[in-house]
């Protein structure tokens, strides 16, 4: 039996349907490939390590505000105070949560 509808056409067909769609996804990966390595230059590495820098420089000063402070004499005093009521009477303390104090944040207030 030989025509369009014969078994070995079916088969030949349908290789040359699943080599189109091989192809196609190697070129779409070769395109992603592409634009991943343009993604490097983007931003020059200089300006990424420079950046990187003047963010551990930041946080580092960040952190050693955070740590003056807390060593404190003032916030040792509030600390111990704190430390003295707790021990003092320590079932009625009621836990403090941000939501309930919304201007926790501005010193003002």
């Amino acid at each position: 039996m030989s025509g369009p509808g014969a078994p070995g056409m079916q088969t030949k067909s349908k290789e040359n349907k699943d080599e189109e769609e091989i192809q196609q996804a190697l070129k779409q990966l070769k395109l992603l490939h592409i634009k991943c390595r343009e993604l490097r230059t983007t931003i020059p590495p200089e300006e990424v390590f420079q950046s990187f820098m003047r963010s551990v420089h930041a946080a580092h000063s960040e952190i050693k505000d955070f740590g003056d402070l807390y060593n404190s004499e003032e916030s040792k005093k509030a600390l111990n105070q704190a430390k003295k009521s707790r021990e003092t009477n320590p079932k009625d303390i009621k836990p403090w949560r941000a939501k309930d104090d919304p201007h926790w944040y501005d010193l003002d207030n």
